[in-house]
């Protein structure tokens, strides 16, 4: 039988044989190849998160590049416009950087005219889909005296350029909410008989008395001092008033010293228009007035007394002040026209005096409301 030869032992590769150097670089050998393969176990576990972790930076990377914020180009003098200065006032403008702007670009030119002013160009650009020139969105021009007043227009023009972008895509729906259950009315509280109030009251009439000094002026032959009482009702902006006057005497006297004095109370009514204005209240009043003229001769021998119905009707304009409380200041003043002017004369033909066409009357008083 024929039998495969086996080939002699390697000494050197056994450790156990040979001499000790042999043997120690043997060992020496062998304990670097288990460290080299304790690394190469560790470096296998790490290997499947290495590759997760690289797709995720090439991603971000590409999304980076995709969703890039917007650019601004300027086409300016260097002494006129410093481009980062620019998008640094427009980002304080909007209140954020200006490359967070999304899908739109700027491309500003501001060049010198032929008539020593300058010229402003904003173009707003709109992101091609794919490899091509960009679509101009929107244009604007405008002139100035000079470059640094159209860079700063320019930084105003695109902060409004992007908050109407930002204005156009509009904020996001709130979501609907379905509307609470209703819930049903409550009834109505009934006031307590005795808190209750009809729903039109009247109004009441508001009493008043006031007391004056008053001046006549044509009913007697010179203007007259008097005394006036006044007794008045108020609703809403109708006033009623009954009146007495007393004026003091006046003398009318002719060329031979012979003349007389005259004397004239009146009492009346009057009705006026009296809407209130807060503490004012203005009067517009008419009415009529009947009194007694009396005159009695001076240098005679037999003197006498004469007396004459006084008619007249009346106008009258005013107002009243409130001061404090219920009382009030109280100013009149108007005209009287005499329906009949008695001739007052002496021996029967000498006329001594005879009233005017036309009285004037003026009163100042206190008014006390109740």
């Amino acid at each position: 039988m024929i039998r495969q030869a086996r080939p002699p032992p390697d000494k050197s590769s056994d450790p156990a044989t040979g001499d000790p150097a042999t043997a120690a670089y043997a060992r020496d050998t062998l304990g670097r190849a288990e460290e080299m393969r304790s690394t190469n176990r560790r470096r296998a576990h790490a290997n499947p998160f290495a590759l997760p972790l690289f797709s995720f930076l090439i991603a971000s990377a590409a999304l980076g590049a995709t969703a890039r914020g917007a650019a601004l180009s300027v086409d300016a003098p260097d002494s006129c416009v410093d481009p980062a200065a620019l998008s640094d006032e427009v980002s304080d403008l909007i209140g954020k950087p200006l490359a967070s702007v999304p899908e739109v670009d700027f491309r500003l030119q501001i060049a010198k005219t032929t008539r020593q002013r300058w010229r402003l160009k904003l173009e707003t650009l709109g992101r091609p889909a794919g490899v091509g020139e960009p679509a101009v969105r929107g244009s604007r021009e405008i002139e100035g005296t000079t470059c640094a007043e159209l860079a700063e227009a320019a930084a105003v023009a695109i902060a409004v350029s992007v908050r109407s972008i930002a204005e156009e895509a509009g904020p996001t729906p709130p979501a609907i909410r379905s509307p609470p259950p209703a819930t049903p009315p409550s009834p109505p509280l009934e006031a307590p008989p005795s808190l209750a109030r009809p729903a039109s009251e009247t109004p009441s009439w508001r009493p008043a008395v006031a007391v004056a000094l008053a001046t006549d002026t044509g009913a007697l032959p010179n203007t007259s001092l008097g005394v006036g009482l006044e007794a008045s009702v108020q609703r809403q902006s109708l006033r009623v008033a009954l009146l007495a006057t007393w004026f003091s005497s006046q003398d009318a006297t002719g060329t031979n010293q012979t003349g007389g004095t005259f004397q004239l109370t009146v009492g009346g009514a009057r009705a006026c228009f009296a809407p209130r204005r807060g503490r004012w209240t203005p009067l517009a009043c008419g009415g009529f007035e009947l009194g007694r003229l009396a005159g009695t001769g001076q240098g005679v021998a037999r003197p006498e007394t004469g007396e004459a119905l006084w008619r007249a009707v009346r106008a009258d304009v005013g107002l009243t002040a409130a001061l404090s409380g219920n009382t009030a200041l109280l100013l009149t003043g108007g005209v009287a026209v005499p329906l009949a002017r008695p001739a007052f004369v002496l021996d029967g033909n000498q006329l001594v005096y005879q009233p005017s066409r036309l009285a004037g009357r003026f009163a100042a008083g206190l008014q006390i409301g109740f």
